[in-house]
């Protein structure tokens, strides 16, 4: 009785956690630099706005990027 009981709470969490998935966008591209981009660090602000920073360490020019959502 007790796993059987297992088996349907294990069930019931597989399906619940299917219906709360995400559905993600494509990835987009920031910038168009031939370095790597590394440390990247995302927020929100009050207003939901969505902020993005990385730094690039493209050669001779190391630098860091800033998005946002608007």
């Amino acid at each position: 009785m007790r796993r059987t009981q297992s088996i349907i709470a294990v069930i019931g969490l597989f399906l619940f956690a299917q219906a709360a998935r995400a559905d993600w966008t494509p990835a987009k591209r920031l910038s168009r630099t031939s370095g790597e981009s590394l440390a990247p660090a995302m927020a929100t602000d009050s207003a939901n706005t969505i902020h993005v920073v990385w730094e690039d360490d493209s050669p001779g020019n190391h630098e860091i990027y800033y998005k946002n959502g608007n």
